[in-house]
């Protein structure tokens, strides 16, 4: 006995595979018969690669970012897996969507198929969850304030809704129950349920066969096997390729910075959800329940009834024109709320200068993961890094008053001397030549306490004999000055020499009391290095940079201690940032 017949002498195979293939297709092979099996395929997709990121996957809230991160960035195809696992998700809705649209069209929801058409409809409200309680799974910036929103809204719900959302949440507060739910739900509960609707579905799709369109031939029937089968598998072939043509576009899927909850993150949903998103912006927060619940609500029951109101037997595209006017009409203005949210983003210039600093973030954040992440998590990772974690004490602390490249007041409107620059020889060279234009301290309360150096005063007795420093000579204080600044003095160096001629009548000078002692100009000894720097941000009129008169009442608008405010590690990480980003050219 054969292999082949001793199995199908115990199983049966042989008329299982029959009964598949020679299933009779009514109407004859079509093109718009394949969705079914382009939504089985992705579904296999789906739950093959699920398996794969859950071998690797670790839910908790410090874990759940770093182990994605190691699955996109350092397992062996882990990026492959990721991308077919989220770009799958998104086709089996925009499938899901075709295969409601052309069932629809054919009227195959009508008698005897209205259970089958309800069961064809649960499949997508567990899709939408599936990428819902998925968004939050990597525990990036994207999916926990995407989360946030959702569970904000179903928490403003009258009645159930505050107890609907701790329950999601697992407490008053988003953290490892959070994500643990979730992922229980994305894994667990809602998978099981769409398996179980689908084998339903199928069960009764084959009791009745496919609904042939209003003009075909009701005599004409073929079986499924060859010329469906080709079509069903050209079209399933194709949706596969387009899902690796677009994971090696993009060599994988978005993975954001780690969720930061004291963050200013743009939230923004999937594609998907971004229809849902502009209509909110029309409603009244306190309504937000109604358009984001009730309004879905009303849509899901127009399509439950749609076969109990549909009962006619012509299933003419023009003799339910009316009856079907509803989903024609969610479709396009969920399209047209889709591009205007795109097109508002993409005009949003707030919006794209916070997209940039959260790449920026992403980037940085990727970084030092790939390095390591201590247990601690990734927050505690970004928290002791400078180039994390000084742009946003410098946009809270500083930018109000000072300018540093892109962060701070518009050109030329800072109240505080423009700090690109500083601590190098450009930065001394600008404040020797011009000390009160508005970029330096012509907004200031120290306005008109420095002299130029190249210009002579407005006053004509003061001008009067006035020369100007030759350029040599001020680059030679520069030099001095950028050298205080990186630690590399050179003792009895030129630019020394002029610095004790030219400006101790001033500034002091490693301590020594200048000529004018009350004067509010700067130590110039260490000027710009670390140590200065970071004793400047802590208490500017200690003595050590600038004297304790710079701190008086009447100079309203001086720079304030945050020796009270800031920590000791944020003093540090904000002088490291700030140091480096100034000396960077814009």
């Amino acid at each position: 006995m054969s292999l082949r017949a001793f199995l199908d002498d115990r199983t049966g195979y042989k008329k299982l595979v029959a009964a598949m293939l020679d299933e009779p297709v009514h109407g004859g092979a079509r093109w718009a018969y394949v969705w079914g099996s382009a939504l089985t395929l992705s579904l296999v997709v789906q739950a093959v690669t699920g398996l794969l990121l859950m071998t690797a996957y670790q839910p908790s809230a410090t874990t759940a970012w770093s182990s994605v991160m190691y699955v996109s960035y350092e397992l062996r195809a882990g990026w492959l897996v990721r991308a077919l696992h989220h770009y799958g998700a998104q086709a089996m809705i925009v499938l899901l969507a075709a295969h409601l649209g052309q069932t629809a069209w054919y009227g195959a929801y009508k008698k005897p198929r209205e259970l089958n058409w309800l069961l064809g409809l649960a499949p997508m409200g567990i899709t939408l969850a599936l990428a819902l309680t998925g968004y939050l799974l990597p525990w990036d910036q994207k999916g926990y304030w995407a989360t946030r929103v959702a569970t904000n809204i179903a928490g403003s719900v009258p009645a159930i809704g505050p107890a609907l959302q701790r329950l999601l949440l697992g407490g008053d507060d988003y953290g490892h129950l959070t994500l643990t739910r979730f992922y229980a739900l994305h894994v667990g509960l809602l998978p099981f349920l769409l398996f179980v609707v689908l084998a339903a579905h199928i069960a009764l799709f084959r009791r009745h066969g496919v609904t042939a369109p209003e003009r075909a031939d009701p005599a004409r029937t073929e079986p499924f096997y060859p010329r469906q089968l080709w079509r069903d598998l050209l079209v399933s072939l194709g949706v596969l390729v387009v899902l690796f043509a677009l994971a090696a576009r993009h060599h994988g899927a978005p993975l954001d910075g780690p969720a930061d909850p004291a963050s200013d993150y743009p939230a923004r949903p999937e594609w998907y959800f971004l229809a849902l998103f502009e209509l909110l912006k029309f409603v009244p927060g306190r309504l937000e329940w109604v358009a984001a619940v009730i309004l879905p609500l009303l849509l899901g029951g127009y399509l439950c009834a749609l076969p109990f109101i549909d009962r006619g037997p012509s299933r003419s595209i023009k003799s339910r024109a009316i009856v079907l006017a509803p989903l024609g009409l969610t479709a396009i203005v969920g399209a047209l709320l889709t591009w205007l949210s795109l097109a508002a983003d993409a005009k949003d210039p707030g919006f794209q200068a916070a997209r940039v600093r959260t790449e920026q973030r992403t980037a940085r954040a990727i970084e030092l993961g790939r390095r390591g992440v201590p247990p601690e998590g990734p927050l505690a990772m970004l928290a002791a890094d400078p180039d994390s974690r000084g742009p946003e004490l410098f946009a809270k602390h500083c930018a109000s008053c000072h300018r540093l490249h892109a962060l701070g007041p518009p050109p030329g409107e800072s109240t505080a001397p423009n700090l690109e620059g500083f601590g190098t020889e450009r930065f001394v060279l600008a404040m020797l030549d011009t000390p009160d234009a508005p970029e330096r301290f012509g907004n200031t309360p120290f306005k008109g306490m420095m002299d130029s150096f190249t210009t002579p005063p407005a006053d004509p007795a003061l001008a009067e004999g006035f020369v100007p420093m030759p350029k040599a000579d001020r680059e030679a204080i520069a030099q001095f000055l950028a050298a205080e600044a990186r630690g590399g003095r050179v003792a009895g160096s030129r630019g020394e020499t002029l610095v004790k001629n030219h400006c101790t009548q001033c500034h002091r000078l490693d301590g020594k009391a200048p000529l004018d002692e009350s004067s509010l100009a700067p130590e110039l000894g260490g000027w710009g290095s670390p140590a200065w720097t970071l004793a400047h941000l802590k208490n500017p009129g200690s003595g050590a940079t600038y004297p304790s008169g710079a701190m008086a009442k009447e100079l309203e608008g001086h720079m304030p201690a945050f020796a009270t405010e800031l920590s000791n590690a944020e003093l540090g990480l904000l002088t490291t940032w700030l140091l480096k980003e100034a000396a960077r050219p814009e």
